[in-house]
Formats: structure tokens, C-alpha cells, sequence
């Protein structure tokens, strides 16, 4: 069995002009997605679902997806979070720690937009999400030591803790970005799995520090999804 996880970020009308931008899906479509997954017989799990089963602690449902968000927009808990409410599926959310209830300061090409504060992270964590970090400001971790490098991973996991009261073991790399030390300084962290941009499905002996995601975004019928999908299958999975 194969694992493939995709990467949302904003679940909203893109504005005017940013029709094509990869960081947004609309509703309509996350809606189709969804839909198109359940009659297709998948099973939502999360990224520490993946994980566990990885490690050989848990066994995994029958045709198991993740769905996962970056950045931890609100419109993912206003627009996305009820549509996976009702076909019961859980996903995961990586937050930029020191930017909750803030925008995505970070991006200088996106339109601005609101993140989903405290409040709200916790309040998704206790209806049985998972909550990622996804760093401490929107790094890139691949060329960061030391100090720099502990701020990011192991700041955002202590903030991230602190905010929800129980462990956060799962990791995005912001942009994907990664490299061997970025892995090793991730385990080091304390993280029991990190996502990255590669696209494929992921595998039980493969590396949960190097989780596979597919990114989803911009305009993309069912039909287009599914082609994702196969690709993923058929991509091999390097650890």
C-alpha cells in the first residue's frame, strides 16, 4: 500500500486576477475534490497517521489520503474544515507559529491574507485534526544551523505545544525546501514525520522525514486530480 498526501493552502475565490495562482483552490472545486475522493473509495488520515503506520504502529485504513493544509489560512477553517466535517475526514494543518491571527507576512507574491489565530488551532484540534508546525516564520530549513535552525523547528514545536497542550510530531518544510542536514536537524527537533513537495505516494518502509505531497491549486477539475493521483503511484519513492 501507498500513501499519496495532498497540500491545500487557500480554499477561497482567488481574486481578481489571481485566477491562476496554485496558491488557491476554490470551494467549489475543494468541494468536487472531496466528493471525488469518497465515491472513489479513499479514507481521510493525517500526516502522524502516516507516520505511526511508517514506524509500524498502527495498520492504516483501506485506501488512506491526507489532506493537509499549509499556512493555516482561515478560510481553511471557514471554507474547507465543513466540507471535511461532513464526509467525517480529518486532515492536517501546518501553522507558521509566530504568525497566528496574523497574514502571510512571509509572501510577497500572494495577496495578503488572515491566518487562523490560537483559538481557532485549537478548537480544530479538539474536533480531531491534526496540527503541524510549519516553522516559526516561513524559513527555508535547508542551509539554517545552530540557532537559526533551533528557532525555527524547535521554537514553532515549543510554541505550538504551548498553544494546544499536547505534542506536535509533524513538520512541513516551507517551499519543500530540504536537503540531508535539514532532515537530520528535523529529527533532531524532536518531529516524528516531515512533508516536502516531492510528488509521490508514500510507502511503509519509507523515510516519515521525507513525506511525499502533491500540490493541488489553481483551477483543477476531478478529472485533473485524478491524473495527479496516478502520477504519484507511479513515481518511486526515494528515501
Amino acid at each position: 500500500m501507498r500513501v499519496p498526501v495532498l497540500c491545500y493552502h487557500r480554499v477561497e475565490q482567488p481574486p481578481v486576477g489571481a485566477e491562476l495562482d496554485t496558491n488557491f483552490v476554490t470551494p467549489s472545486d475543494f468541494l468536487t475534490h472531496i466528493r471525488t475522493l469518497v465515491a472513489r473509495g479513499f479514507s481521510g488520515v493525517t500526516v502522524r497517521d502516516i507516520a505511526r503506520w511508517q514506524h509500524g504502529e498502527q495498520p492504516l485504513p483501506p485506501r488512506p489520503i491526507a489532506i493537509t493544509f499549509d499556512d493555516a489560512y482561515s478560510s481553511v477553517g471557514h471554507t474547507a474544515l465543513p466540507i471535511l466535517a461532513a464526509e467525517g475526514w480529518p486532515c492536517t494543518v501546518f501553522a507558521v507559529s509566530s504568525q497566528l491571527g496574523g497574514t502571510n507576512a512571509w509572501d510577497d507574491h500572494a495577496p495578503p491574507a488572515q491566518l487562523m489565530t490560537g483559538s481557532e488551532l485549537r478548537d480544530l484540534a479538539s474536533n480531531g485534526h491534526e496540527i503541524g508546525s510549519h516553522s516559526r516564520h516561513h524559513r527555508r530549513i535547508r542551509g539554517l544551523t545552530g540557532s537559526d535552525a533551533a528557532e525555527e523547528l524547535t521554537g514553532s514545536r515549543a510554541d505550538l505545544e504551548s498553544l494546544l497542550g499536547a505534542p506536535v510530531v509533524s513538520f512541513a518544510f516551507p517551499y519543500g525546501s530540504h536537503d540531508g542536514r535539514a532532515l537530520a536537524t528535523v529529527a533532531a527537533a524532536g518531529y516524528r514525520a516531515a512533508c516536502t513537495l516531492k510528488r509521490w505516494a508514500n510507502g511503509q518502509g519509507a523515510n516519515p522525514l521525507r513525506i511525499g505531497r502533491i500540490s493541488i491549486g489553481g483551477p483543477l477539475p476531478a478529472w485533473q486530480l485524478g491524473l495527479k493521483l496516478l502520477k504519484a503511484f507511479a513515481t518511486p519513492h526515494r528515501s
